[in-house]
């Protein structure tokens, strides 16, 4: 009985510790989380999802038309609601978080550069399942990139390809219903149980919502915009540009547009930007004025958003084929690359410590 009674004991000071640990984990400040979730859920995350799956139906049409008719005009439809597609990715890409992240959307979504040579041996033997990840590299908006652009070197000779198989509109049809099929999956999963879910966890802690979308926003930032956008293209550490590695490669003239609207979109999600619309709810901006958290002796909001706009307006002076302007002129792209690095450190030092937020990565890659 002793024993049991003693053993009762040390169960009850574990429990509770256990409660005491995650009550600390707690934010002790008075700003309402809560308040920034709910923001974040319902006036942008879920509002940019409900764009991008609009935008995926309309290129699936698009793309079906196409391949029922391999026309001149339906190719030119198809390559405009493409772009379109794409353009609403980069309004989403910073938000992989619950089924986005266990699904993997992104890294099926827009892995660049595109194994075309594994792409073309999927078309000629039939036999692929998009949904191993041995084929994230011949898939998403790089594959429709290359199949409604490089395929071949002119118009006339890609429609000869469609109008001589069915094999690549089949594999164009693929790829674009397995965009459209997990984006849907995501979008659905935020309007039922996952938003009410991420709204509640508004502890701090790695798991919870603020820490976890936090760290997200700003890997997408480092790796997916710095990083895969400018930092492979350029080869920043090898001095050996591979132009190749920019997004878009087969269109070229677009990787700049991409390029702008993911930066702005970073920002806007900073400031708490309703989709689409001039107004501003509770944000990390919000959250950091709140706290009157400075930098240098000045605000430290102003301060990111200064560093975000002198990117933006790096990013806006370059040419919109990367390609062509990475070969002739890549001490431009370095000095993008360099205001992108800005933003980064300001986000990575400055920003999580003031929200006593954990990086749950690391540079480990050095660019």
């Amino acid at each position: 009985m002793i024993k049991n009674s003693f053993l009762i004991f040390l169960f009850s000071l574990w429990f509770a510790s256990c409660a005491t640990d995650t009550e600390d984990q707690c934010t002790t400040d008075d700003f309402d989380r809560g308040a920034m979730l709910t923001n974040w859920a319902e006036n942008i995350i879920i509002p940019a999802y409900e764009n991008y799956v609009d935008k995926l139906e309309d290129l699936k049409s698009d793309l079906t038309a196409f391949s029922d008719a391999p026309n001149q005009t339906n190719l030119n439809q198809a390559r405009t609601s493409w772009l379109g597609a794409y353009v609403a990715w980069q309004k989403v890409a910073l938000f992989q978080i619950g089924k986005a992240e266990t699904e993997r959307l992104r890294d099926y979504s827009n892995t660049y550069p595109l194994d075309a040579v594994g792409l073309e041996n999927n078309i000629e033997t039939g036999s692929y399942d998009l949904s191993l990840s041995t084929q994230l590299d011949k898939q998403g908006f790089p594959a429709l990139d290359y199949l409604l652009n490089g395929v071949e070197n002119t118009d006339l000779e890609i429609l000869n390809v469609y109008n001589s198989t069915t094999s690549y509109t089949n594999y164009l049809l693929a790829v674009s219903t397995r965009l459209e099929e997990m984006a849907l999956s995501v979008l659905q999963d935020w309007n039922t149980s996952y938003k009410s879910t991420f709204i509640a966890d508004e502890c701090s802690s790695a798991t919870a919502s603020v820490d976890k979308l936090t760290n997200d926003f700003i890997f997408n930032f480092e790796k997916h915009i710095r990083v895969a956008k400018i930092g492979n293209p350029i080869g920043y550490f090898t001095n050996i540009p591979i132009p190749e590695a920019v997004e878009a490669f087969y269109k070229k003239d677009v990787s700049k547009d991409l390029f702008v609207v993911a930066i702005q979109s970073s920002k806007d999600f900073f400031s708490g930007k309703h989709f689409n619309t001039n107004t501003e709810g509770i944000s990390l901006k919000s959250y950091l004025i709140d706290l009157n958290i400075e930098a240098g002796g000045r605000s430290l909001s102003t301060v990111i958003l200064e560093k975000m706009d002198k990117a933006l307006a790096t990013a806006n002076g370059l040419e919109s084929n990367f390609y062509n302007q990475i070969i002739a002129d890549r001490s431009a792209f370095v000095t993008m690359r360099s205001d992108l690095h800005s933003v980064v450190e300001v986000l990575k030092t400055n920003m999580i410590a003031a929200l006593k937020i954990k990086a749950d990565f690391n540079d480990t890659d050095g660019d």
